[in-house]
C-alpha cells in the first residue's frame, strides 16, 4: 500500500510542476492552476499578482526582440518544511570581470504555499536591465 504524500511532498511537487509549466514551457494554464490570484513576488524584477506571471508567460512563448528569457536553471535539491519549499539549482551566472561570459553559481527560489497555491515567492534577485513587466509580446513571424 503506498503512503499518502506528506504536505512536505506535496508542496514541493506543486512547486517543482509550476516551474516546469511556467518558467520552462510559459504556460498559462500552469499560472492559474499553481498561483494564488494574491500572489506576492518580492523580487525586484516583476510585481506582484498572478497577472504578471500570466504576462511573463506570454513573453515566454513569444518573446520580443532583445528579450532575455529566464535563465536556464538545474535542479540541485529541495528543502520544504510547512508551507513552505526552498529549491537550490546550478545556474551559471554573468562574470563582472569578464562581460560576455558566465561562472558556475547557484541560485535560490523559495515559495509559501496555501491551500495547495504558491502565495508567495522570494529569490536571489540581480536587477535586470530590462524590466519583464515593460515588455510586450513579440510578434510571431
Amino acid at each position: 500500500m503506498a503512503e499518502a504524500e506528506t504536505l512536505q511532498q506535496r508542496n514541493t511537487r506543486i512547486v517543482l510542476d509550476m516551474w516546469q509549466g511556467v518558467i520552462r514551457e510559459g504556460s498559462r494554464e500552469a499560472v492559474l492552476r499553481y498561483i494564488h490570484p494574491d500572489y506576492v513576488q518580492h523580487a525586484v524584477n516583476l510585481p506582484s499578482g498572478r497577472e504578471q506571471l500570466l504576462h511573463l508567460t506570454d513573453l515566454i512563448r513569444n518573446p520580443p526582440e532583445g528579450f532575455v528569457p529566464p535563465a536556464t536553471k538545474h535542479l540541485v535539491r529541495t528543502v520544504a518544511q510547512d508551507d513552505t519549499v526552498v529549491v537550490i539549482w546550478n545556474q551559471d551566472q554573468p562574470d563582472p570581470a569578464r562581460p560576455g561570459q558566465t561562472y558556475p553559481g547557484h541560485a535560490f527560489d523559495m515559495y509559501r504555499l496555501e491551500d495547495g497555491l504558491i502565495v508567495e515567492h522570494w529569490d536571489d534577485t540581480r536587477k535586470w536591465a530590462r524590466s519583464w513587466a515593460d515588455e510586450q509580446p513579440g510578434e510571431r513571424s
